[in-house]
């Protein structure tokens, strides 16, 4: 696929409009109009819908331009580093985490790699385990630190390093029905609806301990929020039951809005894992983020 005409759908789709587009790539209207025909041609589906003001991605072409704008930025960026006289691997590293709150992990580690390693640029992203495994297979982000269960059925793409368990803990609003408790069984959890980061954070053991049974009951009130800060919302606003790494404990700014709950029985660590593709040797910079994340 011409990288070329990847970067001419970009553009139209960015103008809105083939007569801007053009403009801004400097090609003629016809020429732009046949290699989006061209294009659409290769992949077997519409990429644009055309209306009288201008030109809007279908849904079939708006995942396959938002992947296309990320090769062309990888390009481009290909070429400043090139001339910089740097490898893209050596001054980037995109990395990936799942749940969201397991961004407070990385704080030390990362600090730690940039003192070693100045010049390298990070780029951080939070999501769905299987999105973020989705974007390790595809090269759109270099690392992904998460659930080992997860990873590690990706094993033969993917080198991987185990990590110290993630602690799982419980948080609440402040007046929460259970806030003032001093011990707390796991199973009066089940009273309340629960905000999970992930589901696959929700491990075998971690969801026989909650109900009794290997799988969530149907009508357990069970939120999934992508979003920790979402996540927290929700919390904070209801009577919705927040789960959390232990790391948040030595948060000041999070102790002043939420409470932990004191549960009496041990809660079952989640697995970690770091991985990146089999297919690219890491680069230095990378080897020190997996070793500082290892201690």
């Amino acid at each position: 696929m011409n990288p070329n005409k990847l970067r001419h759908i970009v553009a139209v789709d960015r103008c809105g409009s083939l007569t801007a587009a053009a403009k801004q790539v400097h090609i003629t209207q016809s020429a732009l109009t046949k290699n989006i025909a061209d294009i659409e041609a290769e992949v077997g589906f519409a990429l644009f819908e055309r209306y009288a003001r201008g030109m809007h991605a279908t849904s079939q072409g708006r995942s396959f331009i938002d992947r296309a704008a990320r090769i062309v930025a990888d390009l481009d960026q290909l070429t400043t580093d090139a001339k910089l006289g740097r490898q893209l691997s050596s001054s980037r590293i995109r990395v990936g985490v799942c749940p969201p709150s397991l961004v407070s992990l990385l704080n030390t580690a990362l600090t730690q790699m940039l003192m070693a390693h100045p010049d390298v640029r990070i780029e951080q992203t939070a999501g769905w385990i299987e999105q973020s495994i989705h974007h390790l297979v595809n090269r759109d982000i270099d690392l992904l630190v998460g659930p080992a269960p997860a990873i590690s059925l990706h094993k033969s793409q993917f080198t991987i390093h185990p990590l110290p368990p993630l602690e799982i803990c419980f948080f609440v609003r402040k007046a929460h029905p259970l806030g003032d408790r001093k011990k707390i069984n796991i199973g009066e959890l089940n009273q309340f609806p629960m905000a999970l980061a992930d589901r696959s954070v929700a491990t075998a053991e971690l969801i026989n301990q909650l109900f009794g049974a290997p799988v969530i009951p149907p009508e357990k009130q069970l939120h999934i929020i992508g979003h920790f800060s979402a996540a927290c919302k929700i919390v904070a606003n209801s009577d919705t039951i927040g789960t959390v790494s232990a790391s948040y404990k030595d948060n000041e700014a999070f102790l002043d809005e939420f409470s932990f709950l004191n549960i009496v029985e041990k809660v079952e660590p989640v697995p970690l894992a770091a991985a990146y593709s089999t297919k690219f040797l890491p680069s230095e910079p990378m080897k020190t983020l997996v070793r500082m994340l290892e201690s």
